[in-house]
């Protein structure tokens, strides 16, 4: 555990918490059914839509239903669901899954909830945590970055845990990015001041060919309630309030007020790429694109195409992903476009049978969910290999097929100048650039093609910018896989 130090407190906090309590424990109130608090228990027969689902993984989860907030036990139940379909869809060799709950706030005004999850696997077993809040008066349910003011307040916060979390040894900086799936879990300690913690092993440094090492378990990073203060949404200062209450109220009154719309958690990335049109004939759109990642070379790469303010899509593969998760988390925060490139990197239409695809479809999309909350809705078969069966399955998982309209042949060898003029000479307005990350010659190729590309008037774009992909569809619409 690590601490920001002092732990001082403002002039309305609370008493300090008594010696013998760890200040890095979000305060709990509630542990398990109580009245008026009922319990929703489940199994994997609870959730049968999945896209792949694996065969003798046990699961046992459950959240609280609190009477008057039947949309807070919704909402939980929603998360619930995307948890386990995530754990079954990312899982190498899933064994089993368990989701507990706690009551961290509860007063007239505000519900708090924190989610406990334990999963086991090949690589084998290690905790995930998640708070959510509910607000009474609007019945909407926040994400744990919704106790901060904004997107500014969510920065301040990852700028305070990387002071506080200094040199730990267990801690790669590198990962440490304000994102709404970086900070899954936030409250509050018996004095007021704010707890942040992390899920086992997501702030540990790479190791080669592996997951991140889960065995140094739950870091936390503890904030002093006058720091934390400038930094809470009203929900947040509501939220502390409910955290504190000797008298836990478990029951609440129906909202007062609907939510027109519910507003967008700190830390969520909705905008990729310039404000362009590229259905306009006067604009010469083109995106490249990069597969086989996330590895070494991708770091690079992000530096230079954010010194060059490029945007980008990342085809990601599910060894390099798993390997290298905080990668996904840049490419996220920095406003590329994120994409799968399936999970082995073996062709889809001759190495797998019919009933392999989904899980070779689902991984690559759990994993870059867990990591960032983006939904994937584009796949890049390997070696633009396809057939009947991979586009159906696609289409059932609810995403498009997209390849490329030019090949840099960067995987052939080529040097850095080969590469950079193979694409000049072949983008056209609206051209899909395929590059591999990987491959060295190509990010020493990429300032020079940016360079020579912006010479020639073009915008650098996201795929979906210039394809308008659509869930079912392939693009380009003739490719067969006889490339």
């Amino acid at each position: 555990m690590v601490l920001v130090l002092p732990l001082a407190s403002c002039e309305n906090s609370p008493a300090a918490a008594p010696e013998d309590v760890d200040s890095g424990l979000i305060t709990v109130l509630v542990d398990g059914p109580e009245e008026p608090v009922t319990e929703w228990s489940g199994t994997g027969d609870d959730f049968p839509d999945h896209p792949y689902i694996p065969e003798d993984v046990e699961i046992s989860v459950a959240h609280p239903e609190f009477p008057g907030a039947d949309g807070f036990s919704t909402a939980l139940h929603g998360h619930i669901d995307r948890e386990v379909m995530d754990f079954r869809g990312a899982s190498r060799d899933p064994i089993g899954l368990e989701i507990g709950w706690e009551v961290v706030a509860a007063d007239e005004d505000v519900l708090g909830v924190r989610l406990v999850r334990t999963e086991e696997d090949l690589h084998g077993l290690r905790q995930a945590y998640a708070t959510y809040w509910y607000d009474a008066a609007t019945g909407h349910t926040g994400y744990a970055t919704e106790l901060l003011a904004d997107d500014a307040a969510l920065v301040a916060l990852n700028d305070l845990v990387g002071e506080a979390l200094g040199d730990h040894p267990d801690v790669d900086h590198q990962g440490l990015l304000p994102i709404m799936r970086t900070y899954d879990s936030i409250g509050f300690n018996a004095a007021g001041d704010l707890v942040v913690e992390f899920d086992d092993g997501h702030l540990s440094p790479v190791v080669e060919g592996h997951p991140p090492d889960a065995s140094v378990g739950r870091i936390t990073a503890v904030i002093a309630a006058d720091e934390a203060g400038p930094l809470l949404s009203d929900l947040g200062e509501r939220a502390r309030q409910a955290s504190l209450t000797e008298e836990p109220v478990l029951s609440v009154g129906e909202p007062d007020t609907d939510l027109e719309a519910a507003p967008v958690a700190p830390g969520t990335v909705t905008e990729r790429g310039p404000d362009v049109d590229c259905a306009d004939p006067e604009v010469k759109c083109v995106a490249l694109t990069f597969d086989d990642g996330p590895v070494d070379e991708t770091s690079h790469l992000l530096d230079i195409l954010a010194e060059e303010e490029v945007t980008a899509s990342f085809f990601l593969n599910g060894n390099p992903l798993l390997t290298r998760p905080w990668l996904a988390r840049r490419i996220y925060a920095e406003g590329h476009e994120p994409a799968s490139h399936s999970d082995l990197h073996e062709s889809m239409s001759e190495y797998f049978e019919p009933e392999e695809l989904p899980a070779q479809v689902a991984m690559v999309s759990a994993a870059i969910r867990r990591q960032t909350g983006y939904t994937v809705d584009m796949f890049r078969p390997p070696f633009g290999a396809t057939n009947d069966d991979v586009k159906a399955e696609l289409a059932r998982q609810e995403m498009a097929e997209v390849l490329w309209t030019v090949d840099s042949e960067d995987w052939t060898g080529s040097d850095p100048a080969a590469i950079t003029d193979r694409v000049v000479e072949l983008v056209e307005p609206g051209s899909v650039v395929l590059l591999h990350d990987p491959q060295a010659p190509t990010i020493a190729a990429v300032p020079q093609i940016i360079e020579r590309l912006r010479e020639d008037g073009y915008t650098f774009v996201t795929t979906t910018q210039v394809l308008d992909p659509e869930p079912g569809k392939t693009y380009p619409p003739d490719w067969d896989g006889s490339w």
